[in-house]
């Protein structure tokens, strides 16, 4: 098993520079150059967005690493709604308690490592997500962890601009 560690405030650096390293890699092939190379444009307001989240005490920030010390996937998860959604006017969460990040290598695709982040983060809890429209890849692993998309779609703002999103929502069985 890879070795899981909570994430802070000192590990900003790190974060975001993987967080932007799986954003290319995950969204490059799907939309293309020009939106790949707009997230990488938009490096800044993805740093401001990730010191927010490992400073927020209430978000549950992990990082996953190899053997040697290599940071291989995050997550992030906390309550809900995120200020962006009230800020753009989204409905209201179904459920208290978001996945904010889930994000691993492509190097690390398949190994599990996915699953024991969502784990750690969240274990069965209700909770919902935010997913871009044709990440097909991702939404299989979430309905196999029990997540099911919403019948919405909203269009993505900033850096994400011109691509749309859906939540997926998982409710622990009654």
């Amino acid at each position: 098993m890879v070795p899981l560690r909570a994430a802070g405030p000192s590990d900003a650096e790190a974060w975001t520079a993987l967080h932007l390293h799986c954003l290319d890699e995950t969204y490059r092939p799907l939309f293309g150059d020009a939106f790949a190379d707009r997230q990488q444009a938009a490096a800044g307001r993805t740093a401001g967005y990730d010191r927010a989240l490992l400073a927020d005490p209430a978000v549950r920030t992990l990082l996953a690493f190899d053997e040697g010390g290599t940071a291989l996937g995050l997550v992030s998860a906390g309550p809900a709604p995120a200020a962006w959604e009230e800020r753009a006017g989204v409905p209201a969460p179904l459920v208290p308690r978001q996945l904010f990040q889930l994000y691993v290598l492509r190097a690390a695709h398949g190994t599990g490592l996915g699953a024991a982040l969502l784990d750690a983060a969240l274990g069965p809890a209700d909770a919902y997500l935010w997913i871009m429209d044709g990440n097909a890849r991702a939404e299989r692993f979430y309905v196999k962890h029990g997540f099911r998309a919403l019948a919405e779609s909203f269009p993505a703002g900033g850096p994400w601009a011109g691509q749309h999103m859906h939540r997926m929502l998982r409710r622990e069985p009654a």
